[in-house]
């Protein structure tokens, strides 16, 4: 007998997820399938263990250090650079432009000594020097020079040229990496200023910017060398800092797995308080899991997340379906066999009606000795009653048949539905979780008076279970233990 219930409850284990409604196609029992869950990566993140967060995060701020000082530092010096070559060429421009009018204005010896100088300026490979010219009031080159070698003296100037010295005059132009100085050459005289031509040098910035970036890519190759040393040195430093810790999470762990192993303390730092306040936890948690074996889930449900002080007694109206079961021949079934046998026995019936009940997402309120009253809530919820009574009584009549010793133990069920009183039931110091009212006392009172295999519903369970999904026998009446008035019953067949 033990043998054959002991089968029967491996089989349902294994069917439990798997089992069609026993209601018509017509009815859907099974839940609603949910979407797969896609971790956002701040939760794949977080997910990283201790060591790989410590060396991120010190790589994060290194980096951002890193990007700051070349930002920041590489900037300035760029801006001081640049500052420099400007003045020096401004410097340059102005002593030239000085020797060239007066070069413009005498000729000669003077204009001579003009174009040497400014030959002498490429001849010292000033850095960044493209261009250097006069041009003089009647639109010819007293000098040219540039940094290919290319030297002019009293050729023309371009008239496009001529006219970009007019609209530029006494200015400072930048096109991209080149910078041009322009000046309107004016020569004073006693009875008026004498228009002498203009002038021009071009220096370009593309040595400064290439300077620049060559200290940028030196400081980012010593950069991430000393990242990556440092890399190693936190991930060695962090091994040793956290090796508690992993400890406590393997603990953190098995706990989860219902192994509740005090560890060691040693020392008197941060972690050492922490795994006395872990060792204390998880005395508290096996109290308290061991306590929820011997309390429904709505009871646990009722608990999650209060504090004591939070619990109180009273409770609220709620629409529920109540379902009643109830072994028959117990009794006789007692006086025949041995106490131990008897335990044994009823623990495997009990288990077995509770596996159906919850695989049709009830909840066992309560066990009152051979009898168990269970709670359906939400949607469909008089269908799931119905489906888990025709299921326990189905896989009963197979073990029944399988096995004599338990024939003359049966199961009689009644089944309500409608609004009771849900909520804390007791005392300050001793309070269920439970529902009560009238409706779950007729629920009750329809088991009592189910014959073993029968399955009694009331009027109000009929009414909302879908047209033909079940099969209702005539509707009769009974007067119920402690009711003024006769209820009308059904009784569901089956095969």
């Amino acid at each position: 007998m033990a043998e054959q219930l002991a089968t029967e409850q491996q089989q349902l284990e294994k069917d439990e997820h798997s089992s069609a409604p026993v209601l018509e196609e017509e009815t859907e029992l099974v839940a609603p399938s949910k979407s797969p869950f896609q971790d956002s990566w701040l939760k794949k993140l977080t997910r990283l263990t201790l060591q790989k967060k410590y060396s991120l995060s010190f790589s994060l701020v290194f980096l951002i250090v890193l990007f700051y000082i070349i930002i920041s530092l590489f900037s300035t010096e760029e801006e001081e650079l640049l500052r420099l070559s400007n003045q020096n060429f401004e410097t340059i421009f102005q002593t030239v432009n000085t020797i060239g009018a007066e070069a413009m204005s005498v000729g000669g010896q003077d204009k001579l000594a003009l174009r040497t100088v400014v030959k002498e300026l490429f001849n010292t490979k000033s850095s960044g020097l493209e261009r250097v010219f006069f041009a003089s009031a009647d639109k010819k080159y007293v000098v040219y020079a540039d940094k290919f070698g290319q030297e002019l003296e009293d050729t023309d100037v371009p008239d496009s040229l001529w006219a970009s010295l007019e609209k530029a005059s006494n200015q400072r132009i930048e096109f991209g990496n080149s910078v041009y100085l322009t000046k309107k050459i004016l020569y004073p005289t006693a009875q008026d200023t004498v228009f002498l031509g203009y002038s021009q040098l071009a220096f370009s910035l593309e040595s400064i910017n290439k300077l620049v970036d060559k200290r940028r890519r030196e400081t980012v190759t010593f950069g991430l060398i000393g990242l990556g040393a440092s890399l190693v040195f936190i991930t060695l430093l962090t091994a040793v800092l956290i090796r508690r810790i992993k400890v406590l999470n393997d603990a953190t762990k098995a706990v989860t797995e219902g192994i509740f192993n005090q560890l060691p303390v040693s020392g008197n730092d941060e972690l050492a308080e922490l795994t006395r306040s872990f060792n204390a936890m998880t005395v508290a948690v096996r109290e308290r899991l061991l306590m929820s074996r011997y309390v429904s889930r709505s009871t646990v449900g009722a608990i999650r997340g209060k504090n004591l002080n939070q619990l109180s007694l009273g409770g609220s109206k709620e629409k529920i379906c109540v379902l009643f079961t109830d072994v028959r021949g117990f009794t006789t079934f007692s006086e025949q066999h041995e106490p131990s046998e008897v335990v044994e026995h009823l623990n495997q019936l009990l288990d077995l009606q509770v596996r159906i009940i919850r695989q049709y997402m009830g909840d066992v309120d309560k066990f009152v000795g051979d009898e168990i009253m269970a709670v359906f809530r939400g949607p469909a919820k008089e269908q799931r009653a119905v489906a888990a009574a025709l299921a326990i009584q189905r896989k009963l009549k197979i073990i029944y048949n399988e096995a004599q010793t338990l024939a003359q133990l049966h199961i009689g069920i009644g089944i309500n539905t409608g609004e009771a009183v849900t909520g804390n039931i007791g005392t300050q110091e001793r309070m269920d979780f439970t529902a009560i009212g009238d409706m779950v006392n007729t629920g009750s009172r329809l088991c009592s008076v189910a014959k073993p295999g029968e399955i009694l519903v009331s009027e109000s369970v009929r009414e909302v279970l879908p047209k033909d999904s079940v099969q209702f026998s005539s509707p009769f009446s009974l007067l119920l233990k402690n009711k003024q008035y006769a209820v009308t019953i059904y009784r569901i067949e089956y095969e």
